[in-house]
């Protein structure tokens, strides 16, 4: 099965599916992952506080960190990624250039305007295709006046430890985020996820549509 994950910026794939698809890797599927920022943040009193360089380091380390190796890192700007035309083609041309038969991408009532963006082009950019699935917000992305509504559950618990250690390739995004307060909230996100399954940990996802098919070759996950 091939897999494709969008995201916003490095790290956000790591934070909402990192487990999911370090499990679809060790399980012999083909994930490919595509980040329409390079990243680097400027706060709102205009200082530096992670360069395009050290986003991109580290973000490449996460991800292979997880297991991944086909990567695309696209040069829009970090905060505005709008939902529009350049975007959706953007996104379009990889698509079809993969032929993904699954899509992850963002909540479209996300509460950062970049990743609400992502996920409307993408949207956009899969019309023609049967199975895309919407992860999960997490704080301070995910306080929205529309909630995120758990459907599909993946057990995680083989793969946390993979996810868990992506994160920690954020070296710059660490303190940022809280140091183990962030990492122990990511973590308890899942056990929560977990808990309502049954599991020790999961990542759960929003279900935009979803393509049936019983032929085993092609089971999901």
């Amino acid at each position: 099965m091939k897999i494709m994950a969008i995201g916003a910026h490095l790290d956000d794939i790591e934070i909402a599916c990192g487990g999911t698809l370090a499990k679809a890797v060790e399980a012999g599927h083909t994930v490919h992952v595509l980040i329409m920022s390079k990243s680097g943040y400027t706060n709102k009193e205009g200082k530096v506080q992670r360069s395009d360089d050290v986003a991109v380091r580290e973000g490449i380390q996460a991800l292979q960190t997880l297991g991944i190796r086909d990567i695309d890192i696209l040069d829009f700007p970090t905060k505005d990624i709008p939902f529009c035309s350049e975007v959706v083609n953007a996104i379009d041309v990889r698509m079809s250039a993969f032929n993904p038969d699954v899509i992850f991408t963002h909540h479209p009532f996300d509460t950062h305007q970049a990743h609400e963006g992502v996920s409307k082009a993408t949207i956009a950019a899969a019309r023609r295709k049967n199975t895309v699935f919407f992860y999960e917000p997490i704080t301070p992305s995910g306080r929205s006046y529309v909630a995120f509504k758990p459907q599909l559950y993946v057990d995680i618990a083989s793969s946390l430890d993979k996810k868990i250690a992506s994160l920690k390739c954020h070296e710059s995004e660490y303190n940022k985020f809280g140091a183990e307060d962030w990492i122990e909230g990511v973590r308890c996100r899942c056990g929560f996820r977990g808990y309502e399954i049954g599991k020790k940990f999961a990542e759960a996802f929003e279900i935009l549509r979803m393509e049936m098919t019983f032929d085993a070759e092609e089971s999901l996950l």
